[in-house]
């Protein structure tokens, strides 16, 4: 996802400077961590309202508004990705 974004600006070349590498990096880096950590505590949020749901409690809707709040996360770092290719 973060590749389409930076892949864009056209910086991307066999001349690329480390400074631009290092911020590719570092915003790649970021992205995927913050994704996976994201998608791992939305996989608990989801799995614990399901037991609840499983356990007879009347949780649906409250259990769809939580299971977004982690997802976030991802949407912030996919921002912040957004905008270090912005500055390159």
């Amino acid at each position: 996802m973060g590749y389409f974004i930076i892949a864009g600006t056209g910086v991307l070349t066999p001349e690329i400077s480390w400074v631009q590498a290092a911020a590719i990096f570092g915003a790649g880096f970021a992205l995927g961590f913050v994704g996976l950590m994201s998608s791992i505590r939305q996989g608990q949020v989801c799995a614990n309202g399901i037991e609840g749901i499983g356990s007879g409690h009347d949780v649906f809707g409250g259990t769809i508004i939580l299971a977004v709040f982690p997802e976030l996360y991802a949407i912030l770092a996919f921002a912040a990705t957004f905008l270090i290719s912005g500055t390159l």
